[in-house]
């Protein structure tokens, strides 16, 4: 592996850190920019285990814009926490990476809760001269989602205590 590698795969771990801290810190305009200006954005709702399950995606967002627009109304309301872990990191050229985060989130809305497991495919290109996100796919193959009503989720505090 080369220097340049090295220094474009430590890169790719940077925006996918960055990506993880302005999702939950709702720094909204430098979450975008880490995306290029016609990154694809999908969600699968859906569990997938071994390749098997149906997909239920969200509506595929289509550009650094929309990926901006869609971000606050999704999540303004939520506390949440995003960790990545074991990257499978792959060198396409020198300007463009492939690569598989597993990943871990937990969502807390009024309404909700969401512990999600699952993975991150993405592509990254250098784009105006910094590596961004060309398109990212989260599909998930575990999820613990317990709904409640505007106070918050109908179960117990975590523990079991109430």
């Amino acid at each position: 592996m080369t220097l340049d590698e090295v220094a474009a795969r430590e890169a790719i771990k940077q925006v996918k850190a960055r990506y993880c801290y302005h999702l939950d810190y709702k720094q909204w305009d430098a979450y975008a920019d880490l995306f290029c200006k016609n990154a694809t954005l999908d969600v699968d709702r859906s569990v997938k285990t071994r390749g098997r399950g149906d997909g239920n995606p969200l509506p595929q967002l289509r550009g650094r814009a929309a990926i901006r627009a869609a971000m606050p109304p999704m999540l303004d309301a939520a506390d949440t926490v995003h960790q990545v872990h074991s990257p499978i990191i792959e060198m396409i050229s020198p300007g463009e990476i492939k690569a598989i985060w597993a990943m871990e989130d937990i969502v807390r809305m009024p309404g909700f809760h969401l512990e999600g497991r699952g993975h991150y495919r993405e592509h990254y290109v250098v784009e105006d001269g910094a590596w961004r996100i060309a398109s990212l796919h989260l599909t998930r193959t575990w999820i613990n989602m317990v709904e409640g009503d505007s106070a918050g989720p109908d179960t117990p505090a975590a523990g079991g205590q109430a």
